[in-house]
């Protein structure tokens, strides 16, 4: 008997971020990093929202969540986010996290992450109990003032959000490489 090794693969699912606007957010990054705080900013090409972590899974999970994220995209119609404002997690005093948050479309993107929640949760995810619409920019690697950065005004144009998408993350020494798996369009355009 012939058993077949099922390779692990770290995903998640995300909202893609346009190249425009991934590249002014990436003009104050690079600001930022003149500054030399101990922070892992985000490649500009890694820029997207995270709908939800899956950690790692093989073919045959991913086999199994592909119709789920199917059927619930097929639910959804298109619509407009823009970013603004820089906050952190979780709080100002104990940064761990830097991100942009999302502005317009908030409460649709709640909503589709609560879905993909509700779908996955029936391929036996853990639920997820609060969501928080944002976009990383960078990770703190030891304690900073981030008072500053914090302070930055940042506002993007509106863009068009048809699709999620399900990525691979590759963790290589000189940052993750993020590679899409699957892309599933809104099925009511």
């Amino acid at each position: 008997m012939i058993t077949m090794v099922s390779h692990m693969m770290r995903t998640f699912i995300a909202i893609e971020v346009p190249e425009k606007i991934r590249k002014e957010i990436d003009d104050v990054v690079t600001d930022e990093k003149k500054r030399g705080l101990p922070i892992k900013w985000v490649k500009c090409e890694n820029l997207h929202i995270t709908l939800k972590f899956l950690g790692e899974i093989d073919e045959y999970k991913k086999k199994e969540i592909l119709p789920a994220l199917q059927k619930l995209t097929n639910e959804v119609t298109p619509f407009h986010i823009s970013l603004e404002s820089i906050g952190c997690f979780p709080t100002p005093k104990n940064p761990r996290v830097v991100w942009v948050g999302v502005i317009q479309g908030k409460e649709k993107l709640c909503s589709i992450a609560q879905n993909v929640e509700t779908a996955l949760a029936g391929c036996g995810f853990k639920e997820e109990k609060r969501f928080h619409p944002h976009l990383t920019i960078g990770r703190i690697k030891k304690f900073c003032n981030v008072d500053e950065i914090l302070e930055r005004q940042i506002t993007s144009a509106s863009f068009l959000v048809n699709s999620i998408v399900l990525f691979k993350s590759t963790l290589k020494p000189e940052g993750s490489i993020y590679e899409v798996l699957q892309k599933f369009p809104f099925g009511k355009q």
